[in-house]
């Protein structure tokens, strides 16, 4: 998938706060959207360490608010008390299940649901600019391992 609108965005973006278009923005956003699933911003910061790039925390968290702000990247507190980052393409859309047990998330797209949401919008008269639905419980592997409550 060509990165070229979403970059073309952010350099826009960037440009119109008058904001000087560093080379730590452009390797963040190239280092974000290399990435597949959720990171946070500790992951990220090794991440371009690891590529010799000489960057601070206090860079990688100033610059993550910017792409949230931008629109191109999103902001979770999935589960635990840890902030996960993930990129956004144009046009796509999706929703989380999280273990409480393991912390796995998983991504899924639910036409049912994105149906739901907009009717639901539509009947209040509410325009929405996003929406974020996390499921929690247990995935799979986690609650073959759960010991069952006995009851006295």
């Amino acid at each position: 998938m060509s990165l070229v609108p979403e970059r073309q965005h952010f350099i826009k973006f960037v440009r119109e706060r008058g904001l000087r278009l560093t080379s730590e923005r452009l390797a963040l956003f190239d280092e974000i959207f290399a990435q597949h699933g959720h990171v946070d911003a500790e992951e990220l910061l090794r991440a371009m360490q690891s590529h010799g790039l000489k960057t601070s925390r206090a860079t990688v968290y100033r610059n993550l608010d910017l792409l949230v702000e931008c629109g191109l990247v999103r902001k979770h507190r999935l589960g635990g008390n840890r902030h996960l980052y993930e990129h956004v393409h144009v046009g796509q859309r999706h929703d989380h299940l999280i273990c409480r047990e393991c912390s796995r998330v998983v991504e899924f797209v639910s036409p049912v649901i994105e149906a739901m949401q907009t009717e639901i919008c539509r009947a209040h008269g509410f325009e929405t600019s996003s929406h974020s639905l996390q499921i929690l419980g247990l995935c799979v592997d986690c609650a073959a391992t759960e010991v069952p409550e006995t009851v006295q």
